[in-house]
Formats: C-alpha cells, structure tokens, sequence
C-alpha cells in the first residue's frame, strides 16, 4: 500500500467538515469516501480497503468511541489506523479515544500542515506493519509447508516400515479431509486434520518388523505388541507444540477405539473418542479395506460397504457413517469407481450365481 495513494475514510456528521479534509487530502492524492454518521461508516468500512480512517468523535447516534471499539473487535476491520477528529480539549475524552484503539487526534478547526503531517506518519507506520505481517505471514506459511512435507515423510516412513503402500497416508488423507468437510468443519481445520492424518500410524516404527512383516495370522502375544503402537505414536509426538503435530497425537492415540467401547488402547466409548479420531478411523478402514496389502487382497467394494454399514454404530460412528453413504460416490471417486458400477458389478455376480444354479440343477434332475 503506497502512503500517498491510500484510501482514506472520513466520518463526520458536518458536511462542511467533510468538503474540508476531502479538499486537502485529495489535493495531496488521497482517494477519499467518507460517511455522515457511525452506522454509515461501519457498513462501508467492509466494502471497500481502507488504509485511515479520520474519525469524528462527537456525533449523534453513536459516537466516534463507540464506532472504534466496534471496528478494533471485528477481525476484518482492527488493523485500519483510526485518527479521531475532536473539538474537544477534555482530558478523559481524549484518553478514551486511545484506549479504545485510536493512534492520534486532530484538533478542529483544521490546519493544513498539520493535518498532512499527521496523516502521512499513521500512513508509513501502516505501511510498516503491513510489512511486518505479510513477512509473518510468508514465514508461518514456510513453516506450515515444512511441517506437512515432515509429516508426510514421517507418515510414508512408518507405512512403508509395514510393507504397505507409500500412497495409503495421501489416500487416508484425502479421505479425512473429504468426510471432515461435509461433517460440517471450516477448512483451515479439515486441513488441519488432513495433514495430521499422515501420522495415525507413525507408532508402527516401533514395533518389531517380524510382526507388521508377517503373512499369516497374528498370534494373541504378536497381536498385543501390534495394540502398542498408538500409544507409541502419541508418544513419540508428545511436546512438539506445533498445531498440526497436537492434532496429529490425539489421531495417533484414538484411531483405533471403537464408538462401542471395544477398541483400544483405553477402551474409550462413543463421543468419549475425539471426533477427529473417529473420522480418521474410517479413513484408515476404508483404504485399508479397498487397497491389497501384504497379508491380505483387498476387498470386493460390494463387501467393504456392506461391512460399514453393518458396523455403524458399533466400530464407527453413525452419524459419519450416514455422512460417508450421503456423498458415497465421492469418495468411490477417489477409488476410480461409482455406487452405480458397483451395483452393476454385484448384479453380474448375483446372475452368474443363477446361471450356474440353473446349469447344475438341469444336470442333477
């Protein structure tokens, strides 16, 4: 934003006042709007992009105070500079005019000079600030970067640590962050939990590679260590502060209980199960389900959605489960496939069966 071509908001109930300072700033080359009245100013203020606001303190309805408190509050609004216009020599006006956010006051009636001079420093200390925050800005954005790129490796690492598919933490990611979305989460959160995603299972680094190797079925002892590794995920992620790493250890820890009570590490029950583990969970089970593993093919789309359907309720949580069949198709997308070629593929199966029934009872009787 350049000082001298800024946009200036003046707010003052005298039109004479207003004709004034729009002269003077305008001269200088200020693109100038102004507002007769608070309410006037607090609706226009989100229309446009303000770099000042000139802001009178005495009007009627609601006072220039009034009008700074309610634009400090508002997010979209707080970092607009705010010089008060006053008549007044009071002392306590004054000092609540900056309490409630404004950098500066002008005495009326106007002088020129002083006017300019005080307009261009609230416009370079802006111009400064915006600096400061957009490099703020670029910096947590490098960092948010960073983190996802290390906990896309971390989670790849702990996958391909258990001879599954490198692409299973990207897929239960997108799965995650599609379910959370229509959940109803505001996106900065539903990508949040799509990035966390990437470590549910980073607790597998630390079980033995004879046990997540292994082909055949595990033993209760095996099948116990196998019960570790949330525990060991959560920490493994325990004192890392960074948002994403504090989402990505409730995931770790949770992912595995069931809305029944019957899952584990600490058996927890229903909504007891934070709800961005139980969205995880049907990520995880539904990629796993669908992709082939080392141990097992994967399975027949048919039987993967009569499974959720028959464990809403008792592994996972209804009201997602009726979420994940609302938008079903959408998430078959991601599998290259849809509900209708699904039933189609089922109603072939159903007619060979009848075919062959047809055959050997023409050859039986």
């Amino acid at each position: 934003m350049s000082t001298n071509k800024a946009h200036i908001l003046i707010v003052d109930d005298v039109i004479e006042n207003i004709k004034i300072l729009t002269n003077i700033l305008k001269q200088e080359g200020y693109e100038v709007t102004s507002a007769t009245n608070g309410y006037e100013a607090l609706k226009i203020v989100r229309t446009q992009d303000f770099g000042l606001i000139l802001l009178d303190i005495m009007m009627p309805d609601i006072s220039g105070i009034e009008v700074c408190r309610y634009l400090k509050i508002d997010p979209e609004t707080s970092n607009i500079p705010v010089i008060f216009l006053t008549a007044s020599s009071e002392e306590n006006i004054l000092t609540k005019a900056f309490n409630v956010g404004g950098i500066d006051y002008i005495r009326k009636p106007y002088f020129k000079e002083e006017l300019l001079a005080r307009v261009k420093a609230a416009l370079k200390i802006r111009h400064y600030e915006k600096g400061l925050e957009d490099e703020v800005k670029k910096r947590t954005q490098e960092m948010l970067e960073a983190q996802i790129h290390l906990m896309r490796m971390l989670g790849g690492i702990a996958e391909g640590h258990s001879v599954e598919t490198h692409q299973h933490v990207r897929r239960v990611a997108e799965i995650t962050y599609l379910l959370a979305k229509h959940y109803g989460m505001e996106d900065k959160e539903a990508e949040t939990l799509k990035y966390a995603s990437y470590l549910h299972d980073i607790g597998k680094i630390g079980i033995k590679d004879y046990i997540l190797h292994k082909k055949e079925k595990l033993t209760k002892k095996e099948f116990e260590e196998i019960k570790k590794h949330p525990t060991l995920g959560a920490a493994m992620l325990e004192g890392v502060k960074l948002p994403l790493f504090e989402v990505a250890k409730i995931v770790s820890k949770e992912h595995h209980e069931k809305w029944d009570g019957s899952g584990y590490p600490q058996g927890l029950k229903g909504e007891e199960i934070h709800i961005y583990a139980r969205i995880v969970a049907i990520a995880d089970v539904f990629d796993a389900l669908s992709s082939k593993r080392s141990y097992k093919e994967e399975w027949d789309m048919n039987e993967m959605l009569e499974f959720f359907k028959e464990q809403s309720g008792k592994h996972f949580d209804p009201h997602l489960i009726d979420i994940l069949f609302k938008h079903i198709n959408e998430f078959l997308a991601l599998y290259g496939t849809t509900l209708k070629k699904i039933q189609s593929q089922k109603r072939s199966q159903q007619k060979k069966k009848e075919n062959w029934l047809s055959t050997w009872l023409t050859k039986i009787l």
